[in-house]
């Protein structure tokens, strides 16, 4: 039996995604990541209850922590058939200060895309040959769309992952820009990496869920705060046009990873249930290749590690 594997799929879209798959993909093991196993267990049995499907695990995944992805590659490396037919990079989440992951980056940066970054790399060597790759991202990454968010801000990925800091508070304005510019890079991945994979039949695409109120991507920060963005949300909801319920968003991404109908999209951003194009700035050769490269520097993945060219 081969696998799918969805990271943060205990809560949110990732959990409506991995509902939907339940449904669309009866013959594959669904695999959720997850930093909480407990909440993913728990997850498991609400999705074992609703679709019958049975094939249902849940490993451990920080994707704030490098070792974390080595332990979950080691895991499904001892799988009875380690392949896998689907990755879905959904688990991202906002934060209201200057952290840092176990490795030393900006939080931000360093979950929502060093991680999946990292772990998509590694898991390579064990994706079907025609496999589907789909990284979540956000209409917040363009600057252009109505979102009512802080536009992103790319200079360098090396300024991403190492800030000027000059307080550990962060503005609603700083938390937007750096969650922003996180979802840009989701972007620009997707299209180096499909470019790196030219010549296979694996496919990777951007996914952007639109205005999704009540995916817990705000679980980290503060009650007051979390009031003020949900009320902002609320707000939005009425003048923005693509706004969804996750379970709307859930099934757009699944079908997107999975379905038949959509086999035939490679390297696209998928925004409104429609391919759709993306950001000016993710287009750039000069950013997709800065973090390229710096995503390899910054994760130490070797070329053992994985089956395409690191250059």
């Amino acid at each position: 039996m081969t696998s799918i594997i969805i990271t943060g799929a205990n809560s949110g879209i990732g959990f409506e995604c991995a509902m939907q798959m339940a449904k669309i993909a009866p013959d594959e093991q669904i695999i959720l990541a997850c930093r909480n196993v407990e909440s993913g267990n728990q997850a498991i049995r609400k999705i074992k209850k609703k679709t019958n499907h049975t094939n249902i695990i849940c490993l451990a995944l920080d994707l704030a922590s490098l070792q974390s992805v080595r332990d979950f590659k080691t895991a499904i490396s001892k799988l009875p058939n380690p392949v896998i037919t689907s990755i879905v990079n959904n688990a991202g989440a906002i934060f209201d200060k200057f952290a840092y992951t176990k490795d030393g980056y900006e939080m931000t940066f360093g979950t929502n895309h060093l991680g999946g970054f990292y772990l998509t790399l590694l898991m390579l060597p064990y994706l079907h040959n025609n496999g589907s790759i789909v990284f979540t991202a956000s209409d917040t990454h363009d600057p252009t769309k109505n979102t009512g968010s802080a536009p992103p801000n790319y200079t360098s990925a090396s300024d991403l992952a190492f800030p000027k800091v000059e307080s550990e508070k962060l503005t609603i304005k700083d938390t937007q820009r750096l969650y922003a510019t996180s979802k840009l890079c989701n972007v620009l991945t997707t299209y180096i990496l499909q470019e790196k994979l030219v010549n296979t039949n694996i496919r990777v695409n951007a996914f952007d869920p639109g205005l999704t109120p009540g995916t817990g991507l705000i679980r980290f920060v503060p009650a007051p705060v979390r009031l003020f963005l949900y009320l902002s949300f609320r707000v939005q909801m009425l003048y923005r046009h693509n706004t969804n319920l996750p379970q709307i968003s859930g099934s757009r991404l699944a079908n997107l990873s999975y379905a038949k109908e959509f086999q035939n999209l490679k390297g696209i951003y998928f925004s409104d249930g429609k391919v759709t194009k993306s950001s000016q700035e993710s287009y750039s050769k000069d950013f997709q290749n800065d973090l390229w490269k710096s995503s390899i520097e910054l994760t130490g993945i070797k070329t053992e590690d994985t089956n395409i060219p690191l250059n």
